[in-house]
């Protein structure tokens, strides 16, 4: 008899065989490689060759060796770093290693594996030419002078103390690099005192000799500590300093038709001069920011401006050639927007265009209260050719609106204005608060302060400066919201942060944060003290090193 299926039992085979799955490759692999081995063995002493092996777990590839290998302490000449099969790693020394001395390669930045791309972060090697290990650590933190934020991938320096060589002339003794929360810990060191640098390097030479690298410093020596011991965890803040020579960092031409020029340091005047050709009718309207370190030159025609070179003069000093080569076009429109800058005791609008203006017709704007048009008077800025000042008489909690017809500004590159329709109103008294600072005397011992008040972005919303370093502040009609304190230790004192000078042992001036946001509501008067002492660190800071 022949063998047979049901008819239920047939189609169930039938409707099996004709679902399709899809196959999954299982969860994705966040593992990093591992070390299996090495030759010679992990924490070999006495060495004395010129080949390291390592073996690792999995199949590998190596990415920008030269940036993100760190050697402490670092050799004379590079080693040759290569792949010597799917899953090892052969490091030819081209240097001779330093007697009983112990070195940590730390390769895991520069290693990931070959399917995900997981980097062997944590992977080091760890020999010493002498009998022993040394064992000693120096741990701390990377932070932003100035905002206080953690710093990463940044190195930290060592140099014995005792030994003539700086950071801008010579390697240094051992090395580490920050992590991604700005912490630090560099390990087997011997014993010792040391001073200590950070170090933003941007050619990767372990040296302090470019304009644009941050450096930080701590003052006097530091001793590190046993692994079982509970060593000071140090604190870097870092900073730019300011140059002794003024110079052109960056020139590029904006999409609006500008020159920006960013200087190393405050200028003054500045004058273009085509090098090639004398006379016609080509000018340039400068507009500096208020930090007076960088500036937009508008060139009155930009026609045939790829064909010249122009010699740029700062402060009547020749800096540097350039040439005009923009990137983007230059949009057809020229842009607007409008801001209310409100006092308290009155308001202004101030009406900004993208580019300077040739002419504007006032009959073409007008500010409505309650759908009526209000009289206003409309002046330009005599410092700033892209803005016009239009005061009116806004009530407090008016609701307020700009509008602007089309054609109302005409720019220097004939370009004009589209239609703008923007609220311009003013806050009602009960829809602000209020806000008191008390800063009691005697805490910085007489310091000048500037204190500020930041928005939720990061803006300066209210400026009190406290020349004797205390006083009470008040600042009225604050926009509810998220706001956050902070105080500069005004040392020099003219009014503003100051960088530090790493030949002169100055640090940058202290910036302090009262810690958390303040949240100004409506109809409300928040008093805050902000209890400040000589010594205070940055008390917004990252949180202390997990050992």
């Amino acid at each position: 008899m022949r063998p047979g299926y049901s008819l239920p039992v047939l189609a169930l085979l039938l409707g099996s065989c004709a679902q399709v799955a899809e196959l999954s490759g299982g969860e994705k692999d966040t593992i990093p490689p591992r070390l299996l081995a090495a030759r010679p063995d992990q924490y070999t002493t006495r060495f004395s060759g010129d080949r390291i092996v390592l073996d690792l777990n999995e199949r590998i590839t190596l990415d920008r060796v030269r940036d993100r290998m760190l050697i402490s302490p670092p050799l004379d000449v590079e080693p040759t770093v290569r792949l010597s099969g799917p899953r090892s790693i052969t490091i030819d020394l081209k240097s001779a290693l330093k007697a009983n001395t112990t070195y940590t390669f730390g390769i895991g930045e520069a290693v990931k594996d070959l399917t995900e791309g997981n980097f062997a972060s944590d992977l080091r090697y760890v020999i010493s030419t002498g009998e022993v290990l040394d064992s000693l650590w120096f741990a701390g933190v990377v932070v932003d002078a100035f905002s206080n934020a953690p710093v990463p991938d940044v190195l930290v320096l060592l140099y014995e103390a005792e030994d003539t060589a700086t950071i801008r002339t010579s390697r240094p003794a051992y090395a580490g690099r920050s992590k991604a929360d700005g912490s630090f810990k560099i390990e087997h060191l011997r014993a010792g005192r040391y001073r200590s640098y950070a170090l933003r390097d941007q050619n990767s030479n372990y040296l302090f000799d470019l304009p644009n690298e941050e450096v930080a410093f701590i003052a006097g020596t530091v001793t590190p500590g046993a692994s079982d011991s509970a060593s000071i965890v140090h604190q870097l803040r870092l900073f730019q300093e300011k140059s002794p020579v003024l110079s052109i960092r960056e020139v590029r031409v904006i999409p609006d038709g500008a020159l920006r020029f960013v200087l190393s340091r405050a200028g003054e005047r500045v004058a273009l001069r085509d090098v090639a050709r004398t006379g016609g009718g080509l000018s340039w309207y400068p507009a500096w920011n208020a930090g007076m370190d960088t500036v937009l030159l508008w060139p009155s025609d930009t026609t045939e401006l790829r064909q010249g070179r122009y010699e740029v003069r700062i402060n009547g000093e020749v800096l540097d050639t350039v040439r005009y080569r923009p990137v983007d076009r230059m949009p057809f429109h020229t842009g607007l927007d409008a801001t209310v800058n409100d006092d308290g005791a009155a308001a202004t609008v101030i009406l900004r265009s993208a580019r300077p203006l040739a002419v504007y017709d006032k009959d073409r704007l007008s500010i409505m209260v309650d759908s009526v048009a209000i009289p206003f008077t409309a002046e330009r800025d005599t410092l700033d050719p892209t803005r016009i000042h239009l005061r009116a008489d806004l009530p407090a909690g008016s609701a307020g609106k700009l509008v602007v017809l089309p054609r109302m500004v005409r720019d220097i590159y004939g370009g004009y204005n589209d239609t703008l329709s923007i609220g311009v109103g003013r806050a009602a008294e009960n829809s602000t608060g209020s806000l008191e600072v008390r800063v009691p005397q005697g805490s910085v011992q007489g310091v000048p302060l500037i204190v500020r008040l930041l928005d939720a972005q990061g803006r300066t919303a209210r400026t009190t400066y406290l020349e004797n370093g205390h006083g009470t502040i008040t600042w009225e009609r604050i926009r509810p919201g998220a706001y956050r304190i902070l105080a500069i230790k005004d040392l020099e004192p003219n009014g503003e942060w100051d960088t530090g000078d790493l030949d002169n042992g100055t640090q940058p001036e202290e910036v302090i944060r009262l810690p958390g946001a303040i949240n100004i509501r409506a109809a409300w008067d928040l008093v805050v003290d902000l209890p400040l002492k000589d010594g205070d660190g940055p008390i917004d800071g990252p949180a202390p090193l997990d050992q």
